[in-house]
């Protein structure tokens, strides 16, 4: 029968263990020589814990560990990364000249958890701290071992010699150059009794794939405990529980905390989260319990009001969805919904974007102060490059990723609190229930469930709050010297474009006059306000 490896003389030392039973048992290495949490306060391992370790690292005949793999999953706040942190010292400590790699989703996450953690954990126990150098993304023991946090590039990952590696939320593992990770850091034959560590909660359906077929992995093995969630697979072994077992998940600070989580969270994220259950990634976003209480219906559409200050969302479409501006104040902590318009194109009538949203947005710059209009520039170009010479408060917001999930975590958390003061719209209202969330690694985006249910004038909405965010305050309403000033400008370009407002008559009964301006009719559609 093979024993275990004797640590090296530079790992400490306890006079009342010996250092066989702490290579075998990281129990008692977390009781011996870790007294002191990552924030230096007393602490010791939950019974649930210490069930789970005892049954995960038994070993066979030859003192092999009968599982390579162990899935930890939990509820959040239940401890997970501390956990992970704990086992990281507890195997570099007693495997000497070997390597540990921290994997996470990318290499911020990989540094300010585990990593970060075992780092805290070696300042407040003194006794481990001599024995280890703390570098930025890496832990170089005495006893020749070494601890790396990787970022996300699998290529950099091929070749290593480790015997441990974690990885943290891999739930959080959709693209191919993760899984390739994953893959490129299997336990290698080289290292004996290396093995991966898994700490996370649940994923997404038909998204978090690698997570997702370990856990069905897990549940096709033997349910090796009555009380506790435990699940034995063929070198797998998973621990899944559904349940909060630590102190802080009870009692009244704990169900402070859990209807806190309910109020700000969707109920599938609340699930995900804090029931540890997997979910669609596409779920319904905007409920009638979230939109019907922010509908005011004594609220109306404001009037113009050049002392009123707006911002302005546009999402353009030309031949198949909607195209719509919608407008909004800010209030104090509230946003108001002021205005809006939407048209629909069709293939065989497509949209001329000049003639409708260009000229809407001509018509609320003359009726509103406004402070930004937001705009995809995709199809709105032209329209943009022409306001933005007249001085137009305009700004590119492309339909990003990373804005599409800001334009929808606003929209929801304004919808939530109740910072949102809408009018009574059915239509406004039936987009707004056709959206979904789709949960992505940044957060929540709006989406639609089918092409043919439209969320065009929701989009719009999300937008324009987020022009109202940026842009609270706007230029000064413009005096009455300054307002002619504005026009005689306007005038300018016109002339310049060729083209000017309609003269008396129409142009019906259009005489040539070059002073005036009238040089020929504008685009169609730019037809004279009053204003001009």
């Amino acid at each position: 029968m093979r024993t275990a490896k004797k640590p090296v003389k530079s790992m400490p030392m306890s006079s009342s263990v010996s250092p066989e039973a702490l290579t075998l048992d990281p129990a008692l290495f977390a009781d011996t020589f870790l007294p002191h949490n990552e924030k230096g306060k007393p602490w010791t391992l939950s019974r649930h814990q210490r069930r789970v370790l005892d049954r995960a690292f038994r070993r066979g005949l030859n003192g092999e560990l009968r599982f390579q793999i162990l899935l930890w999953s939990e509820p959040k706040k239940s401890g997970k990364t501390f956990l992970a942190a704990v086992l990281l010292l507890w195997w570099a400590f007693t495997h000497p000249n070997t390597e540990i790699i921290v994997a996470a989703n990318d290499l911020e996450q990989s540094v300010s958890r585990v990593f970060q953690t075992a780092v805290a954990l070696l300042m407040h126990n003194a006794v481990l701290a001599g024995h280890v150098t703390v570098r930025a993304e890496k832990l170089v023991f005495a006893n020749g071992t070494i601890v790396t946090a990787i970022a996300s590039d699998y290529r950099g990952a091929a070749g290593a010699r480790h015997s441990l590696v974690i990885f943290d939320e891999l739930w959080g593992y959709h693209s191919e150059h993760l899984t390739r990770l994953y893959e490129e850091l299997t336990p290698p034959p080289t290292e004996e009794n290396a093995w991966v560590l898994v700490v996370t909660y649940a994923g997404f359906i038909g998204e978090s794939t690698l997570l997702e077929q370990m856990y069905q992995r897990g549940l096709a093995g033997t349910r090796a405990d009555d009380e506790l969630e435990l699940y034995e697979a063929d070198g797998l072994f998973m621990f899944w529980s559904h349940t909060g077992r630590m102190p802080w998940q009870f009692g009244p600070e704990g169900e402070r905390y859990y209807a806190a989580q309910q109020r700000s969270l969707r109920p599938t994220t609340f699930a995900r989260l804090h029931r540890n259950e997997w979910v669609a990634a596409e779920s319904t976003f905007i409920t009638a319990d979230l939109w019907d209480p922010c509908v005011d219906p004594d609220h109306r559409p404001l009037l113009p009001d050049r002392r009123l200050l707006v911002a302005v969302g546009v999402d353009a479409a030309t031949k198949h969805d909607k195209a719509s501006v919608q407008v909004v104040a800010r209030d104090g902590d509230w946003i108001v919904h002021v205005t809006g318009r939407s048209w629909q194109p069709s293939p065989a009538d497509p949209l001329d974007l000049e003639a409708t949203v260009e000229q809407y947005l001509w018509e609320l710059l003359q009726s509103y102060a406004v402070t930004a209009i937001f705009v995809d520039p995709f199809q709105m170009h032209r329209s943009i490059t022409t306001l933005a010479k007249l001085g137009a408060p305009i700004v590119e917001f492309p339909q990003t990723v990373a804005n599409t999930t800001r334009m929808g975590q606003i929209l929801f958390d304004l919808l939530k609190g109740r910072n949102l003061v809408l009018y009574p719209d059915p239509e406004l209202r039936e987009q707004a229930l056709n959206t979904v969330g789709i949960e992505t690694s940044r957060g929540v985006r709006i989406g639609k469930e089918r092409a043919s249910r439209k969320i065009d004038a929701i989009v719009a909405l999300s937008i324009a709050c987020c022009a109202a965010l940026d842009h609270p305050e706007g230029a000064p309403v413009p005096t009455p010297e300054e307002e002619a000033e504005e026009l005689a400008n306007l005038r300018a370009f016109q002339r310049s474009m060729g083209w000017a407002p309609a003269p008396p008559g129409g142009w019906d009964n259009y005489v040539a006059d070059d002073e005036a301006g009238w040089l020929r009719a504008p685009p169609e559609g730019m037809v004279d306000n009053g204003k001009w």
